[in-house]
């Protein structure tokens, strides 16, 4: 199986809509990794930060051995860890593990991860180096993101347990049991677009808002969000793969998705589930500006998969538009539910099912699915 290296939640939060790495400085935290054997985990600690407030990591290394069933635990219980994307190749394992919250999740120089499970785990196993993404309160890489160094202890040889991360948790009373809540879908960050090009008064102002505050979409520089700007389709599928956690899943067969590119992993999920389907030549075309029908076609699918569309969902009539017929078959369905569940209304009283969608039209659509669909506030 060739390696996949997945890109989802918390490094796709600020990559995927173009926002480009900060620059990296000299200076490297270090990954203690202390081994317990008994147990069979590692557990991982950053230390030697430079003292900036992290608020998500991304943190990405390699086993030798095949590990396929390994887990993660974050350490602190304010902190939300979807689960670890572990792939296997030629004897190794590659493991991407992300941690956010909604307050800073390191002490200072100091942050603690969690312990990740490896049934079976030597001493052997463990990595050398990692890479590290770490994110500021704006979900934006800091100085101290890079490639880092390992140090690597056993339990009761060479470096005791990590100090636990101070951050208080209060007690709570014993509840009867309850079913098992859904995950987290994203952070909320309620914030003003930071945008110069997204004003108050623009349509698309309070739809940037709610993406930029859900961690969706992120500007395409520091200062400006370029709503006028096409959107293409790796982005939008990896919009979705955040909403449902960033689950991992096998490679995707498309001829044009790479396993290092920061969709691979989306595109993956979106392919498995039905999701996204391709072209008839094996292509994705991940490049390619989205359609507003194949926005429609893909949204619809992924609310079939979601149980959010059905024979009971509202359809409307694509033919109140003058270019109905521009319609492609394999989109009519889609755009009937588009237009009957309000998530598409027509520009300048006209369906243009072929005309591409600018990230503003995403925004404002997204913004739809996710409160009208979806019940997210």
């Amino acid at each position: 199986m060739m390696r996949k290296r997945i890109l989802p939640l918390l490094l796709a939060l600020t990559l995927a809509m173009g926002l480009a790495p900060a620059a990296l400085a000299a200076a490297r935290p270090t990954l203690y990794c202390q081994v317990r054997l008994d147990d069979e985990e590692i557990r991982l600690t950053l230390e030697d930060l430079e003292g900036e407030d992290i608020y998500a990591v991304q943190l990405e290394l390699t086993l030798e051995g095949d590990y396929a069933g390994c887990t993660f635990s974050p350490d602190s219980d304010t902190a939300y860890a979807p689960d670890c994307g572990v792939e296997t190749a030629r004897n190794r394992t590659y493991v991407t593990i992300y941690l956010t919250d909604r307050a800073p999740i390191n002490d200072g120089e100091s942050l603690v991860l969690g312990t990740l499970a490896v049934e079976g785990i030597t001493e052997d196993a463990m990595p050398k180096t990692a890479e590290v993404i770490l994110l500021d309160e704006n979900l934006r890489p800091n100085s101290d993101s890079g490639r880092v160094s390992t140090d690597i202890s056993v339990r009761g040889e060479s470096k005791p347990d990590p100090k636990p991360n101070p951050k208080p948790t209060p007690p709570t009373p014993s509840q009867p049991d309850t079913p098992e809540p859904a995950p987290p879908t994203l952070p909320d960050i309620p914030t003003v677009p930071p945008f110069a090009d997204v004003k108050a008064g623009d349509w698309f102002y309070d739809a940037v808002g709610y993406v930029y505050g859900k961690g969706m979409m992120n500007g395409v520089d520091g200062s400006s969000f370029q709503p006028y700007a096409a959107i293409d389709r790796a982005m939008i599928v990896t919009i979705l793969h955040r909403l449902e956690g960033s689950p991992s899943a096998l490679p995707a067969s498309f001829t044009d998705v790479t396993a290092g590119a920061y969709y691979a992993g989306p595109v993956a999920w979106a392919s498995a589930n039905g999701v996204v389907n391709g072209y008839e030549d094996g292509t994705f075309r991940p490049a390619t500006a989205i359609t507003r029908e194949q926005l429609a076609a893909i949204l619809y699918r992924y609310a079939q998969y979601r149980g959010l569309a059905g024979p009971n969902s509202p359809m409307g009539n694509p033919n109140q538009f003058p270019d109905a017929s521009s319609v492609s078959s394999y989109a009519a369905d889609a755009m009937s539910w588009a237009i009957g569940t309000g998530l598409l209304t027509g520009i300048d009283g006209k369906l243009q099912p072929q005309g591409t969608a600018n990230r503003a039209q995403a925004a404002v659509i997204l913004q739809r699915f996710c409160v009208g669909l979806m019940g997210l506030s």
